[in-house]
């Protein structure tokens, strides 16, 4: 297991500074962070100007069923580290990455409170079972800021 888990980490060092301009991208550079978890987390990655990965961090560790998120917090060390985009991300213990009506209105108070915050939102992957879903290139998910061009 701890061969694993240092695996796991050397992976995760690999995806910083990567750009991140595509729902593809940062499943990419995030998925690591989500390999064989039993319970449901959510981390931020935190992106430069030029949407360059400058980390991952955690955000939440719920339970099996769920966690409840706290939008102020998706955006405290993006606030703190000066980084002007984020990337949202979570699991579902289930392994349907299939979002959920609660991860829909997530995605929507993110943006909304991205814009004011000055962050913006580029995307929220749900991931499960090896596969993931970008609410944000869903046709009936709402718009999420895109990458300045």
């Amino acid at each position: 297991m701890a061969a694993r888990e240092l695996g796991q980490r050397a992976i995760a060092a690999d995806a910083h500074g990567l750009v991140v301009d595509s729902p593809e991208a940062a499943a990419r550079a995030l998925q690591p962070h989500f390999a064989r978890l039993d319970r449901e987390e959510v981390k931020v990655g935190l992106l430069s100007r030029k949407h360059r990965l400058l980390g991952v961090v955690d955000v939440y560790a719920g339970n099996v069923a769920g966690t409840s998120v706290r939008i102020g917090e998706l955006f405290t060390e993006a606030l703190r580290r000066n980084a002007p985009a984020i990337v949202v991300a979570h699991n579902h213990p289930s392994g349907d990455p299939t979002p959920s009506a609660e991860d829909e209105r997530t995605t929507r108070d993110a943006v909304a409170a991205g814009r004011l915050l000055g962050v913006d939102v580029l995307d929220h992957l749900v991931f499960g079972a090896g596969r993931y879903i970008s609410i944000g290139s869903r046709s009936a998910a709402p718009a999420v800021a895109r990458p300045h061009a």
